[in-house]
């Protein structure tokens, strides 16, 4: 049984995620974007050698910047990110740290990812779907009918993208290719509370949008 618990952290109070497998005894991180005691706790409690993954949906600083603290603590588990975003975890104009006049600690991720990559969790397995638009290399996770979709699909709505290396066609193509999914998802947004797939499908506009709009 896969369970997901949210604790928004940072300056943007980005949602992190830990998720643990209880049938396998074994956790992940989703964009840690600050260190948290009650957090790190939580994972504690479960257990540190349990902690598999790191895993960044992309390479924003509030999404990233307590990923070097928890991997220090934590050592087993694996910073993932893809390898389009890769470059950002040491470039503070990339990850907008240096623009929002946050500090964060350059690192490296241990795995780079792309589309259609897995990775073992448990007997479960973690999925990677390429879904550029906010930045570049911007991914989802789905783990069984649970997605993680970073700062690509917001519940209502979907991420910016005038960022470094956003595009807003980009996006585009890639709301329009987690709206034509089949079936329903758990969604576990970057920002703001929980949806669902079939509920973005239904009321965000920009997923309505990128269904029936012809984007080839």
């Amino acid at each position: 049984m896969i369970n997901v618990k949210c604790f928004p952290l940072g300056v943007l109070a980005a949602n992190c995620y830990l998720v643990t497998n209880e049938e396998d005894r074994v956790s992940l991180l989703v964009d840690p974007g600050d260190y948290s005691e009650t957090l790190d706790q939580q994972i504690e409690q479960f257990g540190s050698d349990r902690l598999q993954y790191i895993l960044l949906t992309h390479g924003h600083f509030d999404h990233i910047g307590g990923a070097a603290a928890f991997k220090r603590k934590h050592p087993n588990a694996k910073i993932v990110i893809s390898t389009a975003d890769a470059g950002y975890l040491q470039n503070d104009r990339l990850n907008l740290s240096y623009h929002f006049d946050v500090s964060i600690e350059p690192f490296t991720a241990d795995l780079q990812v792309g589309e259609g990559d897995e990775l073992p969790f448990g007997s479960h397995s973690v999925k990677v779907i390429s879904t550029p638009g906010h930045t570049s290399g911007g991914v989802c996770y789905i783990i069984e009918r649970t997605m993680f979709t970073g700062d690509t699909l917001i519940s209502g709505t979907t991420g910016r993208t005038d960022f470094p290396t956003g595009s807003l066609r980009e996006m585009a193509h890639s709301i329009r290719r987690l709206a034509k999914l089949e079936g329903d998802y758990s969604v576990y947004c970057g920002h703001g509370g929980a949806s669902t797939l079939q509920n973005e499908r239904e009321n965000n506009y920009f997923m309505r949008e990128c269904i029936y709009d012809d984007l080839s």
